[in-house]
């Protein structure tokens, strides 16, 4: 490339930079109106939050069956939270989530006080069966949850890894 295509090219690079960077930014540009429709447009869909809720149910199972009492009430706690955040983000699904907050919240939290595995089995099937019923009353009967989750995601439940020995000195 010639002296004279480098300067044009380069004047050409800045004025696209410049002209980027000069762009409007809507949340100092727009409306109150639009800056709010453009915040509620960018919150992730319930898919997001349900996706986290799953990750929960599995910690909540695997929590459960190895004694681990505390991090499964984490687990109920947390998917609690994630279904009221379902309620105030997407409200066309606040009645159905509420249904799910009164009718499996409290069984589960009741098994997982309970401390004991038989009881933890039988609420957790109550949580399923109230995730299942949600799902069809959203018109999402085609994700189905498995009874029992072949493992879990977080690392406290130590799910498949290799616990290695400390160096030999």
């Amino acid at each position: 490339m010639n002296m004279q295509a480098q300067r044009y090219f380069i004047v050409l690079l800045g004025l696209m930079i410049g002209s980027y960077t000069m762009a409007s930014d809507w949340r100092h540009s727009d409306s109150a109106d639009q800056k709010l429709q453009n915040l509620i447009d960018a919150l992730p869909g319930t898919s997001h939050w349900m996706f986290e809720v799953g990750e929960r149910y599995n910690n909540l199972y695997w929590a459960a069956k190895q004694g681990k009492w505390e991090f499964a009430e984490y687990q109920v706690e947390e998917i609690e939270k994630l279904v009221q955040l379902v309620q105030l983000t997407r409200p066309k699904r606040a009645a159905t989530a509420q249904e799910f907050l009164d009718s499996a919240i409290p069984p589960i939290k009741r098994a997982v006080e309970s401390r004991q595995w038989n009881s933890f089995k039988f609420g957790f099937g109550q949580l399923s069966i109230a995730c299942m019923h949600c799902h069809v009353q959203n018109d999402h009967a085609f994700i189905t949850l498995p009874p029992a989750p072949k493992g879990a995601s977080s690392p406290v439940l130590n799910m498949g890894a290799t616990v290695l020995s400390p160096p030999v000195e």
